[in-house]
């Protein structure tokens, strides 16, 4: 599925434009195809169109027509007195139809004869604030008990990047013309979208542009994944050495380890607070586990680092951060690793908030990916989760260009940025909310950059396969997802890597770059 943002579409449309498309042309078969798409999954009786003052009012008066020809009893709520251009030509083909055209004033009643809402407000290239007036019919349209289809985008979501700022319409559903929006598969616009459908308005291929960000689906990962090939032994498969637990937080060790070891990890290294390695040696029977230094509450610190750098001679990637726990001889011994270590190193949870104010990971050369969720990105960059999660594509692009490393924000709309790229990720699933996943998270990727991963592959595929996994375990099961625990995860990550071992790449697609960092 192609994702474009509000500027790259305008690109398109204008470039069909220039090839002898006409405009009126594709708000035609845009609206056809929305109209189609109500009828399908709605089958209303009657409805009412919400239009604006822009071409996502055009298509909205098209999507009014279709509904009249096909015997549905539409009302048009116009925002604007008088419309120009081809939104006007569509207009007063629907007054001649003798279809109901009012204004704002009549919103309210006509909502209460509706069994459908077809929101055509505000447009794809629509951001900030929603004025009161377009609020204030936001409010009732979301008051109304008739499910919403949302064209293009849903009004007051900015289709670039998914930001609400007030009001903004609650789809069920969601039709895009010719490609899905940025902004209705990032949060908190994702949660706004409903389904997402998209529909063709006739783009042909020479007026298509590079999209600045992708959908990391199975397609995009076809051929990614390395495979171990004779001669083979444990090394060649890859060596993780992952640093992580502490007399109090065992489990995030455990969780790690397994996680890499279900992503085809050789073999796995684990240095520990010397309190809990007993512990974890008796319990990961396939790992080699080795204490390290500790302070007095049973924390690694800068005392660890040279267990840790004796091990990572030997490993070809490095996973620091969960469950070392927080303070200032942990920040010391992450930035150790940082400053030390030359393999591509993953930072998760502990690590992350340890280097808040620190410069090490923005002055380290060799390759460096950090999963971190709301709250500890808006530590790193002193923005608070709340801020994190109102703007999450605009501050993983941030905390990746500040850091000079791949980012991978964590939640249902996963994101991972590293320079100019930028994927978002769409297995995520709200049963990953629970305490552990992160840990499972951390060593699949940690393992794929082991197994010779450029970082931001890496970071893609541990996404995909990680959600990938919960889902499958919900469709086996069919218990709540509320259920689901870290661990479910580990069986079914095979499974998921199966499934992108035999994805195929979609036809014409670009070509996949390898772009390392240092």
């Amino acid at each position: 599925m192609r994702l474009y943002t509000a500027d790259e579409m305008g690109r398109v449309d204008r470039a069909a434009q220039e090839l002898g498309i006409a405009g009126r042309v594709l708000m035609e078969r845009a609206g056809v195809g929305m109209a189609r798409l109500a009828l399908e999954r709605f089958s209303p009786r009657r409805a009412v169109a919400v239009c604006g003052g822009g071409n996502n009012g055009g298509d909205g008066f098209v999507v009014a027509r279709e509904l009249h020809r096909a015997g549905v009893a539409v009302e048009v709520v116009a925002a604007k007195a008088e419309y120009r251009g081809d939104p006007e030509a569509n207009l007063r083909v629907l007054r001649s139809l003798g279809v109901p055209v009012a204004g704002p004033e009549a919103l309210e009643s006509a909502l209460s004869r509706a069994d459908l809402v077809v929101d055509a407000l505000l447009g794809t290239g629509f951001s900030g604030k929603v004025r009161e007036r377009e609020a204030g019919m936001i409010r009732r349209i979301n008051a109304s008990s008739a499910p919403v289809l949302a064209v293009d985008v849903p009004s007051g979501v900015d289709g670039s990047t998914g930001e609400v700022h007030g009001e903004a319409v609650r789809a069920d559903l969601t039709v895009c013309a010719h490609a899905v929006k940025v902004g209705c598969v990032i949060s908190p616009g994702r949660e706004h979208a409903g389904d997402l459908a998209a529909v063709d308005i006739g783009i042909p291929p020479a007026a298509e542009v590079e999209p600045s960000v992708v959908l990391n689906d199975a397609a995009s990962l076809a051929g990614l994944i390395p495979r171990t090939a004779e001669p083979a032994h444990k090394y060649s498969a890859g060596a993780l050495l992952v640093v992580a637990g502490s007399r109090a937080m065992t489990g995030a060790a455990v969780m790690t380890v397994a996680g890499a070891q279900r992503a085809g990890c050789g073999i796995v290294f684990l240095v520990t607070a010397e309190g809990a390695a007993p512990l974890l040696d008796a319990r990961l029977t396939e790992a080699i586990v080795e204490g390290a230094p500790e302070e007095g509450e049973g924390h690694m610190d800068e005392k660890a680092l040279d267990a840790v750098l004796g091990r990572a001679g030997r490993a070809s990637a490095v996973v620091v951060g969960p469950g070392i726990g927080v303070g200032e001889g942990g920040r010391r011994l992450v930035e150790g690793i940082l400053r030390e270590v030359e393999v591509p190193v993953l930072l998760d949870a502990d690590a992350i908030t340890n280097l808040s104010g620190s410069e090490a990971l923005a002055r380290r050369e060799a390759p460096a990916v950090m999963t971190p969720h709301a709250g500890e990105l808006g530590r790193l960059v002193g923005a608070g989760a709340r801020e994190i999660s109102a703007s999450r594509l605009r501050y993983a692009r941030e905390a990746a260009r500040r850091q000079g490393c791949c980012v991978l924000l964590k939640g249902s709309d996963t994101i991972i940025v590293e320079g100019e790229r930028t994927a978002v990720n769409p297995t995520g699933h709200v049963a990953l909310a629970t305490a552990g996943t992160g840990d499972v998270l951390s060593g699949v990727i940690g393992a794929l950059l082991s197994r010779g991963m450029d970082a931001y592959d890496a970071a893609r595929a541990g996404a995909w396969a990680h959600g990938r996994a919960a889902r499958l375990w919900l469709e086996e099961r069919g218990w709540p997802a509320e259920s689901l625990v870290a661990t479910d995860l580990l069986p079914y990550l095979p499974e998921a890597f199966a499934e992108l071992l035999r994805a195929r790449p979609e036809a014409g697609g670009p070509p996949h770059q390898q772009q390392g960092r240092g």
